[in-house]
């Protein structure tokens, strides 16, 4: 009889064992793949539905018909009007509830903070997401406000011929080692000089601002684009002014910050990419021979409408923040308003919604009962906020 030694028997089971855990990774493996292949497939079908319909799960009738403006706010909805703004979470429960009393109030929104102006008149009120901060008075009239990330407010004033930039904390009483009644920054121009301040943009940090002048020599028109840096860099250059660039027979209506490091100026004929970390550089020149009806962007994206013409439908246009043209599609929807949030682009008339992916395809497109005074995603899957005149509703999409 045969006799097998015990090194034999041990090796022979060492070498089953080494198999078996060979065999049972490769078998994890290949069930955490089919996994993420399963995810990943499902989560493409549900961002790339095509809905048909809409449900109303909760509704709230806090929404006045005096409502100058709605802006999206932490998942939620801020309400500002002449005589107070208010605040409801993704949930539709109120968050605070601020009152003043203003002519023509404008506002804007960064993160937590949003802030309430009264154009052509002296006050601003700064929230976040406990409610009021502070006002401020100002000496000049307004003209534009935006608000940064830890509450720091960028305001364009103008007196006669003199315009002002200034930057305010958010208590609006912090004294600035180098200025007075808390303002952080002051930038004063003329309209003969430097030229008429068209449009300001602040970045999410607060420490970089960028301007539009209009200007006139020689009989040409001239834009000018300043950049300016409130941090450690922009101390060792006059006036903060740390790069600035010419336009000749161009004008910028709108210039905009696309995330704390990147700027867009949107000019009359196309747009042009700044990197601008501390300084600006050029990214990108994108000319255009149509008219350009709307832009909107994003942290990851800057998209422009081309107006519809005899020859040329109405087109969408979205590029990445190096200029590469991502999305081109010819749309035949006439929006009041448009925008983008996450990969969505969204526009809306008075009763008509439709919502674009990135990639072109076609989420949502559907015409309400009711009046839309705002649109706003809540969880960039299937939940919205829909505003009308009397109420607020929270709506989830249906195939």
């Amino acid at each position: 009889m045969a006799k097998v030694n015990d090194g034999q028997t041990l090796r022979d089971y060492g070498n089953r064992m080494k198999r078996y855990r060979r065999i049972r990774k490769l078998l994890f493996g290949m069930i955490l793949v089919a996994i993420i292949i399963a995810v990943s497939f499902y989560l493409y079908l549900l961002n790339n539905k095509d809905y048909q319909d809409y449900e109303v799960v909760h509704s709230e009738s806090m929404i006045t018909e005096n409502a100058s403006g709605y802006l999206s706010y932490l998942g939620g909805v801020v309400k500002y009007s002449k005589d107070g703004a208010v605040a409801v979470d993704k949930e539709g429960n109120l968050l605070w509830n601020g009152s003043y009393e203003m002519m023509d109030p404008i506002a804007d929104v960064c993160d937590k903070y949003v802030v309430v102006a009264d154009r052509r008149n002296k006050l601003i009120h700064i929230f976040n997401e406990k409610g009021f901060v502070s006002s401020i008075t100002t000496l000049y009239d307004i003209v534009k406000v935006e608000v940064a990330s830890q509450g720091v407010v960028a305001v364009l004033l103008e007196s006669g011929d003199s315009n002002f930039v200034k930057l305010y904390y958010e208590d609006g009483t912090v004294v600035s080692d180098s200025n007075e009644d808390g303002v952080l920054a002051e930038i004063i121009t003329q309209v003969g000089k430097a030229g008429y301040p068209v449009d300001i943009a602040l970045s999410k940090d607060g420490k970089k601002l960028v301007v539009s002048f209009l200007s006139f020599h020689s009989g040409k028109l001239i834009s000018t684009i300043g950049f300016y840096n409130f941090g450690e860099v922009g101390q060792n250059y006059t006036d903060r002014l740390v790069g600035g660039f010419e336009y000749e027979e161009v004008i910028i209506p709108e210039v905009a910050f696309l995330g704390n490091d990147m700027v867009c100026i949107y000019k009359d004929n196309g747009f042009d990419l700044f990197s601008m970390a501390e300084k600006p550089a050029l990214v990108h020149e994108e000319e255009l021979d149509r008219q350009i009806q709307s832009v909107f962007y994003n942290e990851k994206y800057t998209g422009i409408v081309l107006a519809g013409t005899n020859e040329n439908p109405q087109q969408i246009q979205l590029y990445d923040l190096q200029g590469k043209k991502v999305l081109e599609k010819v749309i035949d929807f006439e929006y009041d308003k448009i925008f983008i949030s996450d990969e969505e682009i969204i526009m809306h008339d008075n009763l008509s919604c439709l919502i674009l992916k990135t990639n072109g395809s076609k989420k949502f497109e559907y015409t309400f009962d009711t009046n839309i005074h705002a649109f706003f995603p809540i969880n960039h899957l299937d939940k919205y906020y829909l505003v009308n005149t009397s109420e607020i509703r929270k709506i989830m999409l249906v195939e």
